[in-house]
Order: structure tokens, then C-alpha cells, then sequence
């Protein structure tokens, strides 16, 4: 049995997870959601940025042609 390479990058896969978590900070200020649980995502995008530039330094940069 012939194993398939992964269908994405670690980098692409850890972008997928920037994205949404992105997408749930905007939802939850366009929606006027709980500023305290609101700021508590953002701090999280925060720190999940700065991993994924350390992880994946320029990769972001290399695919936003």
C-alpha cells in the first residue's frame, strides 16, 4: 500500500486555522458579541500570529501574491 503526501503544508493547515480564527474575531465584533470575550480572541490571534511567523517564518508573505 502506496501512503499519499499530505494533502497541505503544516504552514498551509496552520493558515487555515489563522483564518478562521480571524473570521471569529470580526463575526464577534460586527455582531457587538461580549467585549471581554471579544478581546480574549483577539489576544489569542495575537499570540497564535507570532507561532505561526516563528513556526513558518514567510510563508505568509510568500502566498499573498
Amino acid at each position: 500500500m502506496t501512503e499519499n503526501p499530505p494533502k497541505y503544508t503544516a504552514a498551509e493547515y496552520y493558515g487555515f486555522f489563522m483564518t478562521g480564527l480571524m473570521g471569529l474575531v470580526d463575526d464577534a465584533e460586527l455582531s457587538g458579541y461580549d467585549a471581554r470575550g471579544t478581546e480574549l480572541l483577539r489576544q489569542a490571534r495575537v499570540i497564535f500570529w507570532r507561532e505561526f511567523r516563528e513556526r513558518h517564518p514567510g510563508h505568509w508573505d510568500r502566498n499573498s501574491n
